[in-house]
């Protein structure tokens, strides 16, 4: 899966008006100055444009008759330019109520007349900065309150924000310094909030199960878990987790039947590997890291034998190891090469996932994402092969979540964990 469709899959759907108009804008802005009628060189007119009369200010943003239009102006007008259209298009996907849509609106056209302030020379430091601190800050407390995930345009809306900021606090010569560090620290907060949303969002949405029962499902005791896919791919998108969109809402019959099977098949055939030693006996291999509610076990034979969705060689095992304990919780099925699809014999019920990763050269080592969704300096992204969960516990989240309560996890372990020898 190449960068450009990670980016797809992390769009809200709602947002998606807002991302074209701000596509669209400069397309409008050309089309605009070419249709404009023919400006009439008349000294006279261009003094009396610059005049104080005309309410103009006589700052030092102001463009003289004759001189070329600075670029911080129209680096801002046209930052400024993108946030107005973005904010103006949001109530077209979003179904809020009138009070939000009147915020978008408000917002929007405040942003457009800053940036025809800003490019036509006039004062637009001191209500930009001041607007783009409130609509960062509203941001912020929507995507940290769960209101919202923090997508792909609503980070991006945050970085040309971010910027038109910054140029609002480039002229204060005499305390560099002091904006400078504002503006870094501004952008640190933001990313850390957006970062810290996204996880929590990526957490509530593998929490959140919903069943697609049928009466065979239903009395063999299986929950097929569901997610609300209009929103949760664009957190775990930002949180290093790609879920491959899915092409149906909801399963058909035949579907839920096949998930059924697989899911039986692959608790009958783990029964076998309710001991941890037996797991190691098989082939498993612990990680270095050997405790906790999520502890995955590879098969490396297993990993390269070409069987796909096996129900006997996963190719890991889940187990929850403390206190001279195991519990089998579940296994991966994962795809033998990244990029290639994993088969969905439940459509929407077995959906599969990969995760994005950042290998990091200085220092060596591996990284998640960063908070606007790319990797850091001096590393480079990379994809792991598809993977599915299919859990042999009943736990709430159902057989097919993404992952499981880790308190009720640890309730679980308490009650069911088993000795093991292996060290």
């Amino acid at each position: 899966m190449n960068q450009w469709q990670t980016f797809l899959i992390g769009i809200a759907p709602d947002h998606v008006p807002a991302l074209l108009a701000g596509l669209l804008l400069p397309v409008a802005v050309l089309l605009g100055r070419r249709l404009r009628p023919a400006r009439v060189p008349a000294t006279a007119l261009d003094q009396t444009a610059t005049s104080p009369v005309l309410g103009l200010s006589s700052g030092r943003d102001r463009t003289s008759p004759g001189q070329p239009r600075t670029p911080v102006r129209a680096w801002a007008a046209w930052l400024l330019g993108v946030a107005a259209v973005v904010h103006l298009a949001l109530p077209i996907g979003h179904s809020d109520g009138w009070l939000l849509t009147a915020g978008f609106l408000g917002s929007g056209a405040a942003f457009a007349w800053l940036a025809v302030r800003a490019w036509e020379g006039r004062t637009w430091r001191l209500w930009s900065g001041l607007l783009l601190g409130a609509t960062l800050l509203a941001y912020l407390l929507v995507a940290g309150t769960g209101q919202e995930e923090p997508d792909q345009v609503g980070i991006l809306t945050a970085l040309v924000e971010l910027l038109a900021l910054g140029l609002c606090l480039m002229p204060v010569r005499r305390r560099r310094f002091l904006s400078s560090t504002a503006v870094v620290a501004v952008t640190f907060v933001v990313g850390a909030w957006i970062w810290v949303g996204s996880f929590a969002a990526h957490a509530a949405a593998g929490g959140a199960s919903a069943s697609a029962g049928d009466p065979a499902g239903a009395a063999a005791g299986i929950d097929h878990s569901g997610h609300d896919h209009g929103h949760d791919h664009a957190a775990r998108a930002q949180a290093g987790v790609i879920m491959r969109p899915a092409t149906q809402a909801h399963p058909t019959a035949d579907q839920v039947r096949a998930a059924d099977a697989l899911a039986l098949a692959t608790r009958q055939a783990m029964a076998r590997y309710a001991s941890l030693d037996a797991a190691l006996a098989a082939g498993y291999t612990l990680p270095l890291a050997a405790t906790g509610p999520d502890v995955h076990l590879d098969n490396k034979a297993y990993a390269s034998d070409g069987r796909v969705l096996d129900p006997q060689r996963p190719e890991k095992l889940v187990y929850a190891i403390e206190g001279g304990r195991a519990t089998l919780l579940g296994v991966v099925f994962v795809m033998e090469r990244a990029g290639v699809p994993g088969p969905e014999p439940g459509g929407p019920i077995t959906r599969w996932h990969a995760h994005n990763a950042c290998l990091t050269v200085l220092p060596p080592g591996f990284t998640i994402v960063d908070a606007f969704g790319t990797c850091p300096a001096l590393s480079v992204s990379i994809t792991t092969p598809e993977m599915m969960h299919v859990w042999v516990v009943d736990s709430p989240a159902g057989w097919f979540a993404e992952g499981l309560d880790k308190e009720w996890v640890r309730a679980f372990h308490a009650a069911h964990g088993l000795p093991f020898t292996a060290r």
